[in-house]
């Protein structure tokens, strides 16, 4: 269970036809791995917590780099950030449903749509209507949804999902 703030992250793994897109410009021969030619549409893709994990590691030596010093645990600026962006309540011009149209400050855009709907098995907070997969549900009669994103932190979400250079713009300003 999930009880502390966290970013979101995209990590489909290819389930639905939504994944990190992937292709070597120089694929060593022999090794395996798709050039990056043709249409992107036939590129290899993955996901996961696999391409996740890296990709924050990532946004984090972007920080390191822009800082000059290694950061450490970045939980207290994320959590610092979002506190100053938009407390427990949200914050309506930080809503990742306004696309494009997010206001330009934002850290963290606060996904508000949508839930965690994950197959699973079993007796407990899982529906089954019919087969052997069921969906996440807080019943196991219905279907309820098990966590909901809303406004501000929550389950399915957290924080939001991260605007990389605001991040960076405003990585010193988190305890001011």
């Amino acid at each position: 269970m999930r009880d502390l703030p966290d970013v979101s992250l995209f990590a489909a793994n290819g389930v639905w036809g939504h994944y990190y897109v992937f292709c070597y410009s120089q694929p060593a021969p022999g090794a395996g791995g798709a050039p990056c030619t043709g249409d992107p549409s036939n590129w290899s893709g993955a996901g996961g917590t696999s391409f996740a994990a890296p990709i924050v590691a990532g946004i984090q030596a972007l920080v390191d780099q822009s800082t000059g010093t290694p950061q450490g645990n970045p939980n207290y600026v994320y959590y610092a950030l979002a506190r100053q962006e938009f407390g427990g309540a949200g914050n309506n011009s930080c809503s990742a449903t306004l696309g494009n149209g997010v206001d330009s400050t934002c850290t963290f855009y606060d996904v508000t749509l949508g839930d965690m709907d994950v197959n699973c098995l079993g007796k407990f907070n899982c529906y089954t209507p019919s087969g052997t997969n069921g969906v996440l549900s807080v019943s196991s009669k219905a279907y309820e949804k098990a966590y909901n994103s809303n406004a501000g932190w929550d389950f399915a979400t957290g924080i939001g999902t991260l605007n990389v250079n605001n991040l960076i713009k405003n990585w010193d300003k988190a305890f001011q």
